[in-house]
């Protein structure tokens, strides 16, 4: 039970981090990428420097795999909170389903932890909702919001893999957690300061809002510090803690319910006119309709699954 509480915190604080960006840039002068930048060097400020008397981790700033790690999420961030230019939060969580099928390709391949073959029915509802939803949008396949989605996904399992196989995600001492998640967060806004022409470059779709121009705008840096110190860096604490307690499969699959948390605190912003009320028509309840059989194939399949492995390894060896 623990597990569970502990994925669905991590869910619900990334909804609520993503509808508050929305809120952010649909309702006042926010420039995104320095929004999402002071996101990170708030958030990351605050971890660092929770726990007075105790050491600041210097040897995390040197390390290779940290800056890899930072690298992805600054595609991550970038690529999603793009497409919220394009399409409402709960039709970003539509489209983030198809990083569940690249979950299971990269614990076949990467992990050696391959998923029963019943699994694989779920995996292909699921790109059946996102497909059917990319498909009805304006343009199709070519919005925008398409390619920054499955970049955002594609960048995100990358993470996710590095961050369950990183030495000091294991460590058990919370303190020295919270600051080496610090640390990550701060290694990547140092990255969103230094390449934006970089980013720039390797974005599927031409973003024309990568620029530091905006950086110390009032409303922006407001939004920074308190999106980042309330919801960005817990929510990168509990995304670390999911992926070394759970593994990347489930803490990817409890995200999949994503698009319904999202639609919920999006209806709640909505009445207080701080986002477009959302207007979902049938295209968006037959996704997600696919996204929630998909959800329940793989939750069901996992479990026989597991149910199996375990049996087998009870059973005794016969001489």
């Amino acid at each position: 039970m623990p597990v569970l509480i502990l994925l669905l915190s991590t869910t619900l604080i990334w909804a609520m981090l993503l509808v508050c960006n929305r809120i952010a840039l649909t309702s006042f002068d926010i420039d995104p990428y320095a929004m999402t930048c002071w996101q990170l060097v708030f958030g990351g400020i605050a971890l660092v420097l929770m726990a007075p008397g105790r050491r600041i981790p210097w040897r995390q700033f040197t390390l290779p795999i940290n800056w890899a790690y930072g690298f992805l999420r600054v595609m991550t961030g970038v690529t999603w909170t793009a497409s919220l230019l394009y399409i409402s939060a709960p039709e970003s969580g539509i489209l983030s389903q198809t990083g569940m099928p690249l979950a299971a390709i990269a614990a076949t391949f990467i992990l050696s932890r391959a998923p029963g073959r019943s699994e694989w029915l779920g995996h292909a509802t699921l790109i059946a909702g996102a497909v059917w939803l990319a498909w009805h949008l304006p343009g199709g396949f070519t919005n925008p919001a398409v390619l920054l989605m499955l970049a955002s996904e594609v960048t995100a399992i990358s993470s996710s893999v590095l961050a369950e196989k990183h030495p000091d995600n294991q460590i058990k001492d919370a303190w020295a957690h919270l600051r080496f998640t610090g640390v990550l967060l701060l290694i990547t806004a140092s990255i969103f300061l230094a390449v934006p022409p970089l980013v720039d470059l390797i974005s599927p779709v031409p973003i024309p809002y990568i620029s530091t121009a905006g950086l110390f705008g009032t409303e922006t840096l407001i939004a920074g510090l308190v999106i980042g110190v309330l919801f960005r860096g817990p929510a990168m604490v509990l995304s670390l803690r999911s992926i070394k307690t759970a593994g990347i499969e489930k803490y990817i699959l409890s995200t999949s319910i994503l698009p319904f948390i999202l639609l919920a605190l999006e209806m709640i912003a909505a009445r207080f006119g701080l986002t477009p009320t959302p207007t979902h028509d049938s295209v968006f309840w037959i996704s997600s309709l696919l996204i929630m059989i998909g959800i329940i194939q793989i939750t069901v399949s996992k479990q026989r699954y597991a149910s199996k492995q375990r049996m087998l390894a009870a059973k005794p060896i016969s001489p």
